[in-house]
């Protein structure tokens, strides 16, 4: 089955900075992390002037997208506020 390419942008909600941030934050990142090496994640990062992430992932279907954004521990725990856009890519580099 072929599979669409979604971004995932991610803000800080209203509890960000709550204690025990770091550790969810840290959680957030092995999340990110299995996602690559499950060759779900294709990139991830976060701008370098304001506090907002990025991660473009593969999924089957909106829906699979979606509860893969929504199992990210940041997100659960509140500490990131997440969207999702489905994204064609249209020029890639090798």
């Amino acid at each position: 089955m072929e599979t669409q390419s979604y971004v995932i942008m991610l803000r800080p909600a209203n509890d960000y900075g709550i204690e025990g941030t770091n550790e969810i934050v840290a959680e957030h990142f092995k999340y990110l992390q299995r996602l690559l090496s499950d060759g779900i994640l294709t990139m991830a990062g976060r701008f370098s002037e304001v506090l907002i992430g990025l991660s473009m992932i593969e999924a089957k279907s909106r829906e699979e997208a979606i509860e893969i954004m929504k199992n990210d521990p940041a997100v659960k725990a509140g500490i990131f506020h997440a969207e999702l856009y489905p994204w064609r890519i249209a020029l890639k580099a090798d």
